[in-house]
């Protein structure tokens, strides 16, 4: 063979293999150059919630982390970035816009009160909103989107059991409902307008004191003294003040049982375990929830014992016996249904916030351990309407179902 032609078939090879070798790196570029979804989580990470927002935080990454490893979301990767609000709602606005700057698709919102600040913003730009709870204002408003009721309704179903459960062991008098809260929060001050207005509708039916205390309090003296009679005191209180009220109503006697609306006592439980002497204190505390607890027998629980394990060993013990991870999970679950939707819908390079909204709306998801499909009932933006009671055993450590999941007088009567 002449070298001429020698030069000529190593040539054309040449040709080929780096033509071969293009599409290859082409097809790796392409496959590794997902459509990237960006969830804007707007939390509490150094506030007075930050225990619970962490927690949350590692949730969602983790389960994300799952889809990515078992279930990859066709030509789609989430991608979750974080701004800290300090539980400050002056940062609300400034967060808003740093995280839409950022490319944000689809807002996870760790509180209400910011998603309702926000709302106008969200509307207006539209880009959704996914958050755990709602508020009045929020309830049937497009572009924001919620798991569960707002305070008002929980506060309503908290009260439906307390007088139902009292009227179970018939007393000579009414029961003494005592409520705690922070001074200024919104959610205090909704749930105090429910109670006086439920209150002044009928005062034969329970006798009502309330005590409020400033952002931060670590001393409760003055608000003790006051709920120490109580037959029953509901405590809407964020982190480490929710602790100290416990160790010190403990401390100076109080003997009546104690109820953590949905975020209290779940959120932050830990931190009420360490504050007291001793766990036997704390037994048969009570909290109202709107999610699933770690004795419930269902699928979810074990996916999240499973994430935990995979992702997190060493926390694996701490994590598994709060509720916020399992509540992130549930969450992403929700985000990651959205996600897939629209992909079908629009394909994965044109997911957008449009596309997130529109999968939004229509979502339809079955969960066993749920008490109704979730999805946005009658109209509404909130998923799943439902809640129970549940009792703390000292003994097991642990949480237990008490009641079955019911609906707020409210939402029942329509």
């Amino acid at each position: 063979m002449s070298g001429k032609r020698v030069r000529i078939v190593v040539s054309v090879f040449l040709a080929v293999l780096i033509g071969t070798l293009a599409g290859l790196v082409g097809c790796a570029k392409e496959k590794e150059e997902a459509h990237e979804v960006i969830i804007g989580f707007m939390g509490d990470f150094t506030g007075p919630a930050a225990a619970t927002c962490g927690e949350l935080h590692k949730g969602l990454t983790d389960y994300f982390r799952m889809v990515e490893e078992d279930n990859p979301i066709p030509g789609v990767k989430a991608k979750i970035i974080t701004y800290d609000t300090r539980m400050d709602y002056a940062r609300g606005p400034v967060g808003y816009v740093w995280l839409k700057g950022e490319g944000t698709d689809i807002f996870f919102n760790f509180s209400p009160i910011f998603q309702e600040i926000l709302m106008e913003r969200h509307q207006e730009d539209e880009i959704p909103s996914f958050t755990f709870a709602t508020s009045p204002d929020l309830v049937g408003e497009e572009w924001v989107y919620s798991f569960s009721i707002h305070y008002p309704w929980e506060a309503e179903a908290i009260m439906k059991w307390i007088l139902e459960d009292w009227e179970e062991r018939p007393r000579e008098r009414p029961p003494v409902v005592g409520h705690v809260g922070t001074a200024g929060y919104e959610s205090s001050e909704q749930v105090h307008q429910v109670l006086q207005d439920l209150h002044a509708s009928d005062p034969s039916k329970f006798d009502l004191r309330e005590a409020f205390a400033p952002v931060g309090a670590t001393t409760w003296a003055v608000e003790i003294s006051r709920l120490k009679d109580c037959d029953i005191i509901i405590v809407n209180l964020l982190g480490p003040p929710m602790a100290s009220f416990l160790k010190e109503a403990i401390a100076r006697g109080y003997t009546g049982a104690l109820l953590g609306t949905s975020l209290s006592f779940l959120g932050f439980w830990e931190l009420a375990k360490a504050a007291v002497p001793k766990l036997e204190a704390l037994d048969g505390a009570l909290a109202a929830t709107t999610q699933l607890v770690l004795t419930d027998d269902v699928p979810l629980v074990d996916q999240m014992r499973d994430s935990l394990q995979r992702f997190r060993p060493a926390e694996a013990a701490i994590l598994g016996k709060g509720t916020s991870y399992m509540a992130a999970q549930v969450a992403g679950m929700v985000l990651e249904e959205a996600i897939r939707r629209a992909v079908e819908e629009v394909g994965a390079n044109n997911v957008d916030a449009a596309a997130l909204n529109n999968a939004l709306e229509s979502i339809e998801m079955t969960e066993q351990g749920f008490g109704e499909v979730w999805k946005c009932h009658e109209g509404s933006n909130i998923l799943h309407r439902m809640l129970r009671v549940v009792e703390y055993r000292a003994a097991e450590d642990d949480w237990y179902v008490i009641t079955d999941w019911f609906l707020p007088p409210s939402l029942a009567a329509e």
